[in-house]
């Protein structure tokens, strides 16, 4: 025998449904854009809840090719076109921005990539 849905529990299921991505609960998207500053992105992910969570144990050149003092910052490439890699955390997401030197040696936003972390 099949389940009776009554009406009033079907509108009160469509309401809910319908009422999650009010109250906010969606993911929310991000929107960084291609070369712009590490400064402005990370200023950015850390209004929408992203925590840094770089490599403490920088080496001394990887810190100067950056050119900033971001806690974010994972490490840097000491050839090439100077890509930086800096790395942020919400909750058990994780996301990964790489950045190329600018003209004047500033990190601008090249691409990023959001994976969540399936680990506990």
């Amino acid at each position: 025998m099949a389940p009776v849905v009554k009406p009033l529990g079907a509108l009160a299921l469509l309401l809910t449904a319908l009422a999650i991505p009010i109250l906010g609960v969606q993911p929310q998207v991000i929107r960084l854009k291609p070369n712009q500053s590490i400064d402005a992105a990370d200023a950015q992910l850390k209004a929408q809840g992203w925590q840094p969570a770089g490599d403490p144990g920088l080496q001394p050149f990887e810190r100067e090719l950056a050119g900033n003092r971001l806690t974010s910052l994972s490490g840097c490439s000491g050839t090439g076109a100077g890509f930086c890699r800096y790395d942020y955390r919400r909750g058990r997401q994780r996301l990964e921005v790489i950045t190329v030197a600018g003209p004047d040696g500033s990190g601008l936003v090249q691409r990023w990539s959001e994976t969540p972390n399936l680990a506990r």
